[in-house]
């Protein structure tokens, strides 16, 4: 196993991972966003994978904030965002010190 300490070449790699899956979790937030607003076949095989892959965070999320009665406005997917957001920059300030 390595280790992060006093390795500077390691450091930058990892805070890139990092980002790199906060995009790639943005991205699929917002294909869910679109999903939910377009509501394609959800037999669609990239539609059932973006729920599948989705889910697992949003509902939790769903459980405790469920969407507005009015509009229907379902902000989960923005919460979980904020959430990865908080976590990732968390994880990238603590390997910063580390290094």
């Amino acid at each position: 196993m390595t280790t992060l300490r006093g390795d500077g070449a390691k450091m930058p790699t990892v805070v890139w991972l990092i980002q790199i899956a906060l995009d790639v979790l943005f991205l699929l937030l917002l294909a869910r966003c679109i999903i939910s607003w377009v509501r394609p076949s959800h037999y669609h095989p990239i539609v059932r994978w973006i729920e599948e892959v989705t889910d697992p965070m949003l509902r939790p999320v769903q459980r405790i904030l469920p969407p507005w009665k009015t509009w229907g406005i379902d902000f989960s997917p923005l919460v979980v965002f904020l959430l990865a957001n908080l976590l990732a920059r968390f994880l990238i300030r603590l390997l910063q010190q580390m290094g």
